[in-house]
């Protein structure tokens, strides 16, 4: 934000009107001079005669008793002019103003003086702040508001904001947090935008008030709590990245990361290591070659049009490639094999962070990875040319298209057995529950990723984007399992006990015939550890419990409904007294004789197959 405001200073100007629409008019104008150092130097406050009804009075308190004698606006239309002139216009929504003086000045024939430019301290507000609504910036600003939705109060609340504003910049223009904040690359989803740039306001001061919290709190409606966690981790994650840009973390620098950390709930367990712990030796000038892999903090997108702009060349990983740039060194993906192959060194983002920082600038064209979309076969070439080589593109791509698809047919590349290697960050605890939950990682959908607990749509996106980040890197051929170096038997059948004399595990027919339907076919928490004495085992295939539903279950159910509705004819007709003409008695009938008729043909379908078997 820089300083506009011409010699003769600034006019904040508030309107109040009977509505938004091209047809409603200004009941009330105020407005605020301010000089160029932004003292007060006048206020003017006047009542319009809308020449209309006035709807809203409930909003700004204004009255048609209230204006019977009040000017119209043509009348005050040179006053006003006067106000604003050789001035530059503020306003909150300076659009709505301006839109309102023109219209005002077109019907009353006259020539059209408002300003073009003018300071909106609404569009201030989204940038510095994330709010739009003057009453929530004046809450962060802790500016109180005399009179809401008065025009002369309003001016001079905007006028104070205005103030704070450029106090703020002065003031914080060199505080790190500030300085790092807006560095961060935009994450692209509006919800998730607005939340962060509310977060970035509220930790200026290394804290969070309880104003702030309850407006950071209305921006994550419509996120999931465990997005809300992704998010903070996420933006403290990239804090520390853009910190060590310049080479070091200060004492100071390190004090207030931990500090935001702290403020967000973030795990700091080896979040401030030094990237560079040995002279790795690694130089970077215009025209080197650079790979990037695995799910950066900072989006790999961002990390491309970086080094493209300090004249590096990103792509693939080739015998002159100068760095390969890896989320965990330690990784083993097919662009870290072939690294390790080539000698290429492997370092995190943060040390990529200082190796460009330490270039100065330069001036490339951009160079992407021209093969990075290729492992994935149902990109169409408009979805290539849309998602460009970046992973997180492909994965949502992926999720909005194929929810429910096994995670390994997203590429010919990948098989079920494959696994996403462990990353050193926060994600790593999902993946452990996902291989938990699925052993055969990649057999799992993403509409399965986000039933885990502690994923929503963000965490599921980033676990999905290590998938993309395997078929694209390469996935290395799974370990053999010992069962190929052995052949392992074939999984034992269930035991099924056969009916034996005098067995207490011995059961009837009719307890096959009224099995419960919605019992499990997995073994009771009640039932035996082991199979009882006297029982055999009979292939899977021809095992009773594959054949216990159907008609046995059609017939347990059709006798429970008619043994129910027999019930309700009971109490209908004695206990109410209802007549057998009535609606619900007439239904009631129909149900038990269908019921009746359901029981009767599935229990004797239901005994057939008992005797055939």
């Amino acid at each position: 934000m820089s300083a506009v405001g011409q010699d003769s200073g600034y006019a904040v100007i508030d309107l109040e009107t009977t509505g938004f629409g091209k047809f409603d008019r200004i009941v009330e104008i105020g407005v605020v001079q301010l000089g160029p150092d932004l003292s007060a130097e006048r206020t003017w406050r006047t009542l319009v005669q809308p020449m209309r009804d006035i709807p809203n009075t409930h909003i700004h308190g204004i009255s048609a008793t209230d204006v019977v004698d009040a000017p119209t606006f043509d009348q005050v239309a040179d006053e006003l002019r006067g106000l604003l002139q050789g001035r530059t216009p503020v306003a909150h929504n300076a659009s709505f103003e301006k839109r309102f003086l023109q219209t005002e000045l077109a019907r009353a024939g006259m020539a059209n003086w408002v300003p073009e430019a003018w300071v909106d301290t609404m569009r201030l507000a989204r940038e510095y702040m994330g709010v739009g609504k003057l009453s929530e910036a004046l809450a962060l600003a802790n500016i109180t508001n005399k009179r809401a939705h008065s025009a002369l109060a309003d001016a001079e609340a905007t006028a104070e904001l205005l103030r704070y504003f450029y106090s703020q910049q002065a003031r914080q223009a060199g505080t790190r947090i500030e300085q790092l904040s807006r560095a961060l690359p935009s994450s692209g989803e509006w919800g998730e935008e607005t939340y962060r740039r509310r977060l970035a306001h509220a930790l200026k001061d290394k804290e969070i008030t309880r104003d702030e919290a309850r407006l950071l709190e209305a921006a994550a409606t419509g996120l999931a709590a465990e997005d809300v966690e992704a998010i903070n981790e996420e933006f403290t994650r990239q804090l520390v990245v853009e910190a060590w840009a310049d080479g070091v973390i200060t004492d100071d620098e390190r004090a207030e990361l931990l500090a935001v950390a702290a403020a967000l709930g973030v795990n700091t367990a080896g979040l401030l290591e030094d990237p560079q712990t040995d002279d790795d030796g690694v130089v970077l000038k215009p025209g080197d070659r650079v790979a990037l892999t695995g799910a950066l903090d900072i989006p790999r997108d961002a990390w491309t049009e970086r080094a493209t702009a300090a004249g590096l060349d990103v792509g693939g990983v080739t015998k002159k490639c100068a760095v390969l740039v890896a989320a965990n060194p330690d990784s083993m993906s097919g662009k870290a094999r072939k690294a390790r192959e080539y000698g290429v060194p492997i370092v995190k983002e943060t040390r990529f962070a200082q190796l460009i920082a330490a270039m100065g600038s330069g001036s490339a064209g951009a160079i992407i990875d021209a093969t990075a979309t290729a492992p994935f076969s149902w990109l169409t070439p408009e979805d290539a040319q849309r998602t460009g080589a970046s992973p997180a593109q492909i994965a949502a791509l992926w999720i909005a298209r194929n929810p429910e698809r096994p995670l390994y047919e997203m590429s010919d590349h990948l098989r079920p057995e494959h696994r996403p290697e462990a990353t050193g960050t926060g994600i790593d605890k999902y993946l452990d529950a996902w291989r938990e939950q699925h052993p055969l990682m990649l057999k799992a959908s993403a509409a399965d990723l986000l039933q885990l607990r502690g994923v929503g749509e963000k965490r599921c996106n980033k676990l999905v984007e290590l998938i993309v980040e395997l078929a694209a890197d390469g996935a290395p051929e799974p370990a053999a399992p010992k069962a190929l170096e052995e052949p392992a038997p074939e999984p034992l059948p269930r035991p099924v006990a056969t009916p034996v004399p005098g067995s207490p595990y011995a059961y009837s027919a009719a307890d096959e015939l009224f099995e419960d339907p919605l019992a499990s076919s997995s073994t009771p928490s009640n039932a035996p550890a082991s199979a009882p004495p006297n029982t055999v085992t009979v292939p899977d295939a021809e095992s009773p419990a594959k054949k216990r539903n159907g008609a046995a279950r059609v017939c347990k159910w059709s006798a429970i409904t008619m043994a129910v509705t027999a019930v309700l004819i009971i109490v209908l007709g004695a206990g109410l007294g209802m007549p057998g003409e009535h609606p619900v008695a007439i239904t009631v009938a129909l149900v038990f004789m269908g019921a009746a008729l359901s029981t009767t043909l599935s229990g004797i379908v239901a005994v057939i197959k008992l005797l055939r078997k």
